[in-house]
């Protein structure tokens, strides 16, 4: 793992260090330089598969779609291929609570015991599970997260079930037509869930999911390896299945005030800070987002990973309207980068796309 992570870096190094490329930068487009450099660091680590969108002002500028979605039939990856895309379900989750926010005046400072008696962590508010931040100090743990899936089901929220309120509020509402709330919709353990929705909703739930890509795991020696995805459902943690494309979707509309008002979009992207009876606590978190800040502009961002399976990243910089999505049909985008200590700069995809554009 360690010679892979260092071939990884030095691959990164050797792109952003090149007085020749840097120069070459200059006269062309930075969205070529970026592709120009993708590919080869997704064979450096041995990705099977990857798609990439990079969305500006409104509209989609660029994509990139590599390798396969299924290397053995030679299925090719493309913006529009379906994927669990693990803890970007959070995000969305996050804009679920803003929608009680806006809608219905939810106080998220109220105890989350009062939705989960059984939580953990005595006086901890709504606010501080949202923003990792149990416990008076910054922690990424999503089974912690996991909780706000009683806090969406609240009669005071949106009440419905999670799942119903991903659907209706967010992939409906924003034309996420290639998205489907939870995996377990196309396996036998869940027959109950397929319940909540229409034959219509079900019907096309069924042919993405016929279409998600197959996992894979990368050996030691960054070779690929066909690999299942563990049963899983959906909570506020984990569990949406979506595309690059409808992830650019998700984030027109977000910029678009679509689901949420502008004052609450800006809470949800902007650092977190608790005040406690010794000390104040800034996290590296908004709500339901990462917020740190690169060479001094403000950087929002998402991860999820599915071990063996699958990985994605959401990186936006709201001052510039830009934002880098990916997804890919193994961990390459998130495994042993340190994303849960909310060190994005250690990716280094994230870290030519920031060299790049900031």
């Amino acid at each position: 793992m360690k010679d892979r992570h260092f071939c990884v870096t030095l691959a990164a190094i050797a792109v952003l260090a090149s007085g020749v490329r840097v120069e070459t930068q200059r006269q062309e487009f930075p969205f070529q330089i970026f592709e120009r450099y993708l590919q080869p660091l997704m064979e450096q680590i041995g990705m099977p598969g990857l798609s990439a969108v990079i969305f500006q002002g409104g509209r989609i500028a660029w994509k990139g779609e590599y390798g396969y979605a299924d290397v053995e039939k030679k299925i090719p990856m493309t913006i529009d291929t379906p994927i669990p895309v693990g803890g970007i379900t959070q995000a969305v989750t996050g804009v679920l609570v803003g929608v009680c926010i806006d809608r219905y005046a939810f106080e998220i400072d109220q105890d989350i015991r009062n939705f989960v008696p059984t939580f953990p962590v005595a006086e901890t508010r709504v606010r501080q599970v949202l923003a990792h931040a149990t416990d008076g100090r910054f922690q990424y743990n999503p089974a912690y997260y996991s909780a706000l899936t009683k806090v969406v089901e609240a009669p005071q929220c949106v009440n419905p079930s999670y799942r119903q309120a991903m659907a209706t509020e967010v992939l409906d509402r924003l034309l996420m037509t290639r998205s489907v709330p939870g995996m377990d919709l196309g396996r036998p353990e869940g027959a109950a869930a397929r319940d909540q929705f229409t034959a219509d909703k079900w019907n096309r739930y069924q042919s993405t999911l016929a279409e998600v890509a197959v996992p894979y795991r990368i050996d030691d020696k960054n070779r690929p390896f066909r690999s299942e995805y563990k049963s899983f459902g959906l909570d506020a943690s984990s569990g949406l299945v979506s595309t690059a494309n409808d992830l650019a979707t998700f984030e027109k509309e977000l910029y678009n005030g679509t689901p949420l008002s502008v004052s609450t979009l800006d809470r949800m992207w902007s650092n977190t800070v608790f005040t406690f009876p010794n000390f104040n606590l800034t996290t590296p978190t908004g709500l339901g987002w990462f917020v740190t800040n690169e060479s001094g502009l403000k950087v929002v961002w998402t991860f999820g990973h599915i071990p063996d399976a699958s990985s994605a990243l959401i990186v936006k910089m709201p001052a510039k309207q830009l934002t880098l999505i990916m997804v890919s049909n193994s961990g390459g985008l998130a495994k042993n980068y340190d994303l849960e200590n909310a060190n994005v700069t250690s990716n280094p995809f994230v870290k030519i796309f920031l060299r790049l554009f900031i």
